[in-house]
């Protein structure tokens, strides 16, 4: 990641678009609608008001792997709440840190009292792949020569061996001829 980006705004990294769901919704429908429209985790609404949120993983851990019927438990139930907020001026570094201190891996971006977007370690991650400088392809000299004596060698591999060979085995480096 570039160091830069450690001083970013969240706003600049987190996801605008997020699902909402309601609290008494079973389950196995928030799993639905969050495979259709492709997104790992949904913000959870009590009363009109997002409180939590749900993940993937809460389902799989919580219903799943505890051999809950998906069927006839609520997003109320599984769902991780409080819901963690930051600003969208908050700097990238400080939500870094915060995730960790809290042991999650999204935060709800919050303006005056309204949600207005997702910011997940995928994301940022994501964002440091595409943001990436690309690497050249680095082409490796076909020809080396030897720092020593400037003989002239196909290919790295082949240099080495003539050090080995001429410098190192006859002492010329280590001074004894």
């Amino acid at each position: 990641m570039r160091v830069e980006a450690f001083s970013e705004p969240v706003a600049k990294h987190m996801r605008r678009d997020f699902l909402v769901l309601d609290s008494s919704l079973p389950v196995s429908k928030a799993a639905k609608a969050m495979r259709d429209v492709g997104y790992s985790s949904a913000l959870v609404s009590e009363e009109g008001r997002i409180t939590g949120i749900v993940t993937e993983r809460d389902i799989l851990y919580k219903v799943v792997a505890e051999e809950r019927d998906p069927r006839e438990v609520k997003l109320g139930d599984v769902m991780s709440k409080p819901l963690i907020t930051v600003s969208p001026e908050t700097k990238v570094a400080e939500a870094i840190s915060l995730m960790t201190r809290k042991g999650v891996r999204r935060l709800a971006v919050k303006k005056d009292d309204a949600i207005i977007g997702v910011l997940s370690q995928m994301t940022l991650v994501g964002d440091i792949v595409v943001r990436a400088p690309v690497m050249p392809e680095i082409e490796l000299e076909k020809e080396v020569s030897c720092p020593y004596c400037g003989a002239v060698c196909p290919n790295t591999e082949e240099l080495s061996k003539h050090i080995d060979l001429t410098h190192i085995g006859r002492g010329i480096l280590s001074g004894i001829t």
